[in-house]
């Protein structure tokens, strides 16, 4: 929602929570810290901030340890972080690899369906004509109408956090476009500078996610790319460059959850709440717009959340 910088470094942030106001009648089994990753990611992070305040208003300790999104699935093996509730199905790479470690177990959907590709505001869709079509953008007009005087005359290309597994330099290649990346610092910058192109009306293509309140208004559309296979990233010979991987979008998915396999063995009571832990795509988008929009930070918007749905987390708590 995300290439692979191995040194973990994690940085403790946060707290460690004590016991909320619905703490379990006996207190929680599992009596150590769980220790939960984020990313500094709107979306993720208040599924995160969500999941471990749940388990603070169980009686938990809760830990969250801020580490890049693609770094946090070799602390998931190695057990350096025990859980994550906001793993973005569209990455299905990396989380294949992780749960064939035989280290973490995938505990199943969130109940949010997934996007990312790239996405065009309407107004882009008369300079290149064709769209949503990805063969468009490698017509000479729709190259020339797209690019801005900073664009080496290439279309102007908003990228990702670098953090992100988005394949941007590889699909580029493999589907010969001309494309040129700016690559923003983080998510929140990213569709600040799209919400400012397209108060401008700039000629833009940027990455795009759904839920999101900006990119799932309607007030875009995404780019249709060949659809993904396994054999994309794996296999030149597939897809429309036989000399090329990643000639394709990325997998559509839902957002799953993983636990690390020896944290389960001594905390299964906290398995078990991961197991029935639920959100909607509306609650999603709601509390990304929170954070983006209003200001909010993810831990105060995932505490309205909380707030105001007690009838639904209880029945999740034994």
């Amino acid at each position: 929602m995300k290439n692979h910088p191995r040194g973990l470094m994690l940085t403790t942030a946060l707290l460690f929570a004590t016991a909320g106001s619905a703490a379990l009648a006996e207190g929680p089994t599992y009596q150590e810290t769980v220790r939960i990753p984020v990313y500094n990611v709107p979306d993720s992070d208040f599924i995160d901030y969500v999941f471990g305040g749940l388990l603070t208003k169980a009686g938990y300790s809760v830990e969250y340890l801020k580490i890049d999104y693609t770094a946090h699935f070799t602390a998931l093996e190695f057990g350096d972080v025990d859980l994550s509730p906001a793993v973005w199905g569209t990455t299905k790479e990396l989380i294949d690899k992780t749960v064939a470690s035989g280290a973490v177990v995938n505990a199943g959907s969130l109940g949010v369906m997934t996007r990312e590709s790239w996405w065009y505001p309407n107004y882009v869709a008369e300079l290149c004509p064709g769209l949503p079509d990805w063969t468009a953008l490698k017509t000479p007009d729709c190259i020339k109408a797209l690019s801005t005087p900073t664009s080496d005359g290439k279309i102007n290309y908003l990228g990702t956090p670098p953090d992100f597994a988005a394949y941007d330099v590889e699909r580029i290649e493999a589907l010969g476009l001309e494309a040129h990346i700016t690559l923003p610092g983080t998510v929140g910058t990213m569709v600040a500078t799209m919400q400012g192109a397209m108060q401008k009306k700039e000629p833009i293509i940027g990455w795009g996610l759904s839920p999101h309140w900006l990119y799932g208004s309607g007030e875009g559309q995404f780019v249709e790319f060949p659809l993904y296979d396994d054999l994309c990233h794996t296999d030149p010979s597939w897809g429309v460059n036989p000399d090329k991987i990643w000639d394709c979008a990325l997998s559509v998915g839902e957002i799953v959850k993983l636990y690390n396999v020896e944290f389960a063995e001594s905390a299964p009571d906290v398995v078990a709440i991961l197991d029935k832990f639920k959100l909607t795509t509306d609650d999603m988008a709601k509390g990304i717009a929170r954070q983006d929009l209003d200001g909010l930070t993810p831990e105060r918007a995932a505490q309205e959340w909380l707030d105001a749905n007690t009838e639904v987390w209880s029945k999740w708590l034994p």
